[in-house]
């Protein structure tokens, strides 16, 4: 595999995004798996994926003259991309406001206000849904009326619609081609949790486009109330505006091939067998995928490859661990 261990030098540390290194398992897997491979995306430098999209999102409307100085950056968010676009958002000088469903863990508000958001609490249209894993897709729903609503009422206000801004897959084909250099094209499958739906159509659009036969398997909580298994695309009763976007592209390319659900406690199991077994202070998120992806190495045996991604680090699930999309 391609590897090599040049330091490389930045003039800020937006340059430090991406470029994550890949590391195989050696211990969840048995000799007789396909080999298992996580790109550590929980060492981007706010601990998530989601500073790629942030960076992009965030330079594409700069160019597109949709973003200017003096401008606020206003984001629904459960907790990942609501810590990057602080992170980026604020080293670029811009204010941040981030509108998060009540619920969320307390460590989330806390980095993002240390990196000096204003975060906003809604409480989600189903209370009930927060005591499970959590689909974005769906809690959001209100936060995001409200961040419309914002943008629209109020001059100088950029709202990123992660769920639905093609920066956010655009971000991800580049994380695809990383994947691709670092594996030297063998790639047999990749797994990831649908999410916004970015990082699955992304990487799965540059895989393909080397690897036709790749299988492309979406993991999704299996407490959604609306699942992309049953071929939900938005969430029932919510406008275009608020829904869909990015979900319903990537169940409209058909570029799946298979959806499989993860409980909450089966991802927090596998989480914690990622830090004790193999060194990996990963989210439950990452539990989630490695968790699929364990399955899926388990059926095409030895010899075969598996990519998948850890998306964040453990230190925003510590005082919950909950499967949150």
């Amino acid at each position: 595999m391609a590897g090599g261990n040049d330091l490389k030098v930045v003039d800020s540390v937006l340059g430090l995004i991406g470029e994550t290194p890949l590391a195989r398992l050696g211990s969840i897997p048995s000799e007789d798996d396909a080999d298992i491979y996580v790109k550590l995306e929980y060492l981007n430098p706010s601990g998530s994926l989601k500073d790629r999209i942030a960076l992009e999102m965030i330079r594409r409307a700069e160019a597109d003259g949709k973003l200017k100085p003096g401008y606020t950056i206003v984001e629904a968010s459960t907790g990942n991309t609501g810590i990057a676009l602080s992170f980026v958002g604020k080293r670029l000088g811009y204010k941040v406001a981030i509108y998060m469903p009540e619920g969320m863990t307390p460590e989330r508000i806390q980095i993002m206000e240390s990196y000096g958001a204003e975060i906003h609490q809604l409480k989600p249209e189903d209370m009930a849904a927060l005591e499970k894993s959590v689909a974005g897709a769906e809690v959001e729903i209100p936060t995001r009326r409200m961040c419309l609503e914002i943008e629209r009422s109020t001059p100088g206000v950029w709202w990123a619609r992660q769920f639905s801004n093609p920066a956010n897959t655009a971000a991800h084909v580049k994380t695809g081609r990383e994947i691709l250099r670092q594996m030297e094209g063998m790639v047999d499958a990749f797994v990831a949790s649908i999410g916004t739906g970015g990082t699955l159509l992304g990487v799965a659009q540059a895989l393909r486009e080397e690897l036709p036969e790749v299988r492309i398997v979406a993991v999704e909580p299996a407490s959604a109330a609306y699942p992309l298994l049953s071929g939900y695309g938005k969430v029932p009763g919510a406008s275009d505006e608020v829904s869909g976007g990015i979900i319903a592209e990537l169940l409209d390319s058909g570029i799946v091939d298979e959806v499989v659900q993860v409980t909450n406690e089966e991802a927090a199991a596998m989480s914690v067998r990622l830090v004790r077994e193999e060194g990996l202070f990963a989210g439950v998120s990452a539990g989630a995928n490695v968790r699929v992806a364990l399955e899926l190495a388990r059926r095409l045996g030895r010899g075969k490859r598996v990519v998948t991604v850890l998306p964040d680090s453990m230190d925003r699930y510590l005082t919950e661990k909950k499967y949150t999309t």
